[in-house]
């Protein structure tokens, strides 16, 4: 979780403050971190046609990185290109957020369970220092960065180069920092982190799994109620 400005409002993004702070060396990822934050901030409706052109002029970038970013946008189910047509904003709801992070909590419970069953002792205490870091972050970057390093730790003992994969090609639905962004989800995720590391250290598969299921459903909730208070999602 990455793959969170004020607390309890998505910060104004402008189309006409984009440019100026777009990287000039833009690529398709570029781009299409661009179109999310436009999606998420509500600038972008469901049913909006995202015009190519219109983007590439005020991203000052050619269509080719565009192009590019459009169709990672339709493979993620943000956006839908229909042929001869454009591509037309998917839009966010309720029930594809919460299965967003549904989706999350299976993955990282699964990862969870690989490393309980592969990791040595040692490997598995290092989880206890990494949970310790976690609860001491004072700051959304510091959590972040923490946490991201109890993630690759504990993707590093599954052991499996399916799971990381799939882990790859998921794109967060919250740009930016996750913990900065979202009210409560800092003090969510370190409280969840430490129920998954007893359960790991425990070796307690089944519980470990729960454990990161309780957690992403728990963030997802968190996610639907910022974005409700933003006017993103009906009330």
């Amino acid at each position: 979780m990455s793959q969170p400005l004020p607390e309890n409002a998505v910060p104004d993004f402008p189309v006409s403050a984009a440019a100026a702070a777009f990287d000039r060396r833009s690529s398709g990822d570029q781009v299409a971190s661009y179109i999310r934050e436009q999606i998420f901030s509500g600038h972008l409706s469901r049913g909006d046609r995202i015009r190519q052109d219109d983007v590439a002029g005020e991203l000052r970038v050619s269509r080719i990185p565009v192009r590019e970013a459009m169709i990672a946008l339709d493979r993620e189910g943000w956006v839908t290109i229909e042929p001869h047509r454009g591509a037309y904003v998917n839009g966010l709801d309720t029930e594809s957020v919460a299965d967003h992070y549904e989706i999350l909590g299976m993955l990282y419970g699964l990862a969870g369970r690989r490393a309980a069953e592969h990791g040595t002792d040692e490997q598995i205490s290092r989880f206890n220092d990494l949970r310790k870091a976690v609860r001491g972050a004072s700051d959304p970057e510091s959590l972040q960065r923490h946490n991201e390093a109890f993630i690759r730790h504990m993707y590093g003992l599954a052991r499996s180069p399916r799971l990381s994969s799939v882990s790859r090609v998921i794109t967060g639905i919250v740009p930016g920092n996750f913990f900065e962004r979202v009210p409560g989800a800092s003090e969510l995720q370190k409280k969840g982190i430490t129920a998954v590391t007893k359960a790991i250290t425990a070796r307690d598969r089944d519980q470990v799994e729960s454990e990161w299921l309780t957690l992403l459903r728990a963030q997802g909730t968190a996610v639907v109620s910022l974005l409700r208070t933003n006017g993103v999602l009906d009330a």
